[in-house]
């Protein structure tokens, strides 16, 4: 039996039992969401089967990955209320996925489960997948040599780029002012695949590293980043576009993600689920993430499953032997 809540702090202590996997759906990170981005979230909880999901409400363009359409709805979706890879919902086991899409179907309206790594027995297809790089260097020289040549002269290249540019962490997280949160905006308008725009409050307040780059004083770039166990996870970022060719900045700014990572010795980083290709060519592995969709009505419904093809996102390709150990088979799935 599902009990419904509408507060993060209603719930039991049994839920971040069942969610001690993924940080973004623990009662603390949810009621940070709950101020900073609020979205009539709502959380389901089945303590007897183990299973726990979050709801929001957002009026969502779902032909996202389709061109030249546009259609803005109201939807239901089963997800983080936040721009991060992770399921929203978690299960005691993979038995109970079809207990947890019934109990969806019981719902009344439009929903889609965004960032599923299952395959659900619903209407579905393709939503961006995530970009992940296992960590297997002690040192960022190590990894650099790891690269075949070509990426390693990129990479080389990039850096010699980025010698003038000061690099520190936000010690007081409030003091993430208006021209960093501008290069926020900047990235999100220039987004192809927009969902909240999120206020300057949640950068100050949501519990995460920030990390400010400055070029002769003035701030260029930053980047937002929380870790969970052995994953350090990219959560946000935003960079001054005018800058990105002079100072190959993106591509900076992942590198010292990477440099970051082996520093600290986290075993897998989260790069996400945007700009693919310069992802994998720093040696990152796409692993698949779906969207399903349903409505009950059985029209719309019908509807639904005819057309999600048509806004299914079309998977990047193209397979980069970036490590001078890989073969031509270069990893593209799940992770074991």
């Amino acid at each position: 039996m599902f009990e419904v809540y509408n507060k993060a702090a209603e719930l039991p202590q049994s839920w971040d039992q069942l969610v001690e996997g993924n940080i973004f759906l623990t009662k603390t990170i949810l009621g940070h969401l709950e101020k900073l981005n609020p979205c009539q979230q709502t959380y389901h909880l089945d303590t007897t089967r183990g299973i726990a999901l979050v709801t929001y409400k957002l009026k969502l363009d779902i032909f996202t990955f389709a061109q030249n359409i546009a259609l803005k709805v109201p939807v239901n979706i089963v997800g983080i209320p936040l721009s991060t890879a992770k399921s929203g919902y978690a299960l005691k086991d993979k038995a109970r996925l079809e207990e947890m899409v019934q109990y969806i179907k019981s719902l009344k309206g439009f929903y889609l489960i965004l960032n599923s790594e299952d395959e659900l027995n619903l209407a579905q297809g393709n939503t961006l997948p995530t970009c992940r790089l296992e960590i297997r260097w002690q040192k960022f020289s190590e990894y650099l040599q790891a690269l075949r040549s070509h990426y390693r002269y990129r990479a080389k290249k990039a850096l010699n780029k980025f010698n003038e540019v000061k690099i520190t962490e936000l010690e007081d997280n409030n003091s993430f002012d208006q021209a960093m949160y501008r290069l926020y905006l900047e990235v999100y308008e220039h987004s192809e695949a927009k969902l909240e725009k999120l206020p300057i409050e949640f950068f100050r307040e949501f519990p995460a590293k920030i990390f400010k780059f400055t070029l002769n004083n003035e701030t260029i770039a930053f980047l937002q980043l929380v870790a969970k166990g052995e994953e350090l996870i990219f959560l946000l970022g935003g960079f001054h576009r005018s800058y990105n060719e002079r100072l190959d900045l993106y591509y900076n700014l992942l590198l010292k993600l990477v440099d970051y990572a082996i520093e600290k010795g986290y075993k897998y980083l989260d790069l996400g689920q945007t700009a693919e290709e310069t992802k994998l060519k720093l040696g990152a592995s796409q692993y698949p993430k779906y969207m399903s969709a349903y409505h009950s009505n059985p029209l719309f419904n019908g509807v639904i499953s005819k057309l999600i093809p048509s806004f299914s996102y079309q998977p990047y390709a193209i397979k980069h032997r970036v490590f001078k150990e890989e073969n031509d088979e270069n990893p593209l799935g799940k992770m074991s």
